[in-house]
């Protein structure tokens, strides 16, 4: 391998600044999209299910702005330029909305540019994981630290936006989400070495079958996939199925996803050691055990306490799929990082999608106790195929240049 750079030796000593722009890229979105259902209906005043056009829209946006950006990182781009548009499209959203808020303007331009920025999540990992191979780091401890880093933007985004919202209004919102945006761009432009790209060396005799995505991959994306779905049915149904149909104060649901949250980060923060000693596909494992253990003995809690001690495990399961899941998924392509990684967010992003759908069609038609017993089905299907898939070859990474 080269010599690094002197950009990437300043990361290589200084990790944090590279986890600085994860924590405000993560920061910038969780500001946001948490709040465009409440946006479209309360502020816009448009009917309910116009929020399948948006978020729908936006989702196959992101999914095809992660492949793309991906392919062009396996092969041979600069990553910087790739964020920099990513970061770039949200920064605009950001500010359109702040000048001329309105559902065509949602619509027409928020769609594309959401989407885009949606696929930061991808690349930023992407980076991670060439930042952490080039100067000799263990990619799978770097990826646990980044994904310390999302879960922390996600703990303090929503709160901070759902606050701002309730004391002042949207205008401020996107005045906030437009500096937050300023501030991950600056970090950007600032931290990210502008030569950083792909180390693997890139043969020009490959068979078109080497440039084809492994089957393998695709299984390893389903545990992943069906995890992330259990877990957005129960955002989409845990709150109305504690106040509603259990009868518990409003306050319940925020206490329990704050339970839920803090624990996922302190496992992912603890996951590294027994990761390193069991391997990814057996951490794996657990994650889907418990996922089946929550759901199947949440609908029993009948106290707030008992709902809290549950949703420890619900962040413990979560925590380790989220962090976890990218190296698991990475080991079946260790020649396509970027393609792997944009495999992983697609996985999760999807998930989170389907959960929202399964969550509309089994309450409109049965309880949201059955919604999130339902659940069960989706964490023993992952703990199935993870019972059954095989390891990945322990092949080397690929030859550097």
């Amino acid at each position: 391998m080269n010599p690094i750079s002197s950009p990437l030796q300043r990361l290589d000593k200084f990790p944090i600044l590279f986890f600085a722009v994860m924590f405000f890229g993560a920061f910038s979105i969780a500001f946001v999209i948490p709040l465009l259902s409440t946006y479209i209906i309360e502020e816009l005043q448009e009917p309910a299910f116009n929020l399948a056009l948006v978020i729908g829209g936006f989702s196959v946006v992101s999914l095809v702005t992660n492949r793309i950006f991906g392919g062009l990182i396996d092969g041979g781009n600069r990553v910087k330029p790739l964020l920099l548009i990513n970061i770039c499209a949200f920064t605009v959203h950001a500010l359109i909305q702040l000048t001329a808020p309105s559902y065509l303007s949602l619509v027409i331009l928020g769609i594309p540019l959401i989407g885009i920025s949606a696929g930061a999540l991808s690349t930023m990992y992407s980076t991670g994981r060439l930042i952490a191979e080039q100067t000799g780091r263990d990619p799978g401890t770097f990826n646990l630290h980044m994904r310390i880093c999302l879960s922390l933007g996600w703990v303090f985004g929503p709160p901070a936006a759902f606050l701002l919202y309730g004391t002042y209004g949207f205008q401020e919102i996107h005045m906030a989400a437009a500096i937050s945006a300023f501030i991950w761009l600056t970090l950007c432009l600032l931290f990210i070495p502008a030569t950083l790209k792909t180390h693997i060396k890139k043969h020009a005799q490959e068979s078109s079958t080497a440039n084809t995505v492994p089957m393998m991959l695709v299984i390893a994306c389903v545990p992943v996939f069906a995890l992330s779905a259990a877990n957005s049915v129960f955002f989409s149904a845990g709150p109305v199925y504690f106040i509603k149909e259990m009868g518990l104060s409003v306050s319940v649901p925020g206490w329990a996803f704050a339970t839920k949250s803090l624990f996922e980060v302190i496992i992912i923060y603890f996951a590294i050691k027994p990761t390193q000693r069991i391997g990814e596909r057996n951490m794996m494992l657990l994650s889907g055990l418990g996922a089946m253990l929550f759901f199947a003995t949440i609908t029993s809690a009948t106290s707030v306490g008992q709902v809290l001690m549950l949703c420890i495990i619900e962040g413990m399961y979560y925590g380790i799929c989220a962090s976890v899941g990218i190296t698991f998924i990475q080991n079946y392509a260790r020649h396509k990082p970027g393609i792997a990684t944009s495999y992983f967010v697609n996985a999760i992003f999807v998930g989170g999608l389907a959960g929202n759908v399964l969550t509309g069609l089994v309450a409109s038609y049965t309880t949201f106790q059955n919604t999130i017993l339902s659940s069960v089905v989706l964490a023993a299907l992952a703990t199935l195929i993870l019972l059954v898939i095989k390891p990945p070859q322990h092949q080397q990474l690929a030859q550097t240049s």
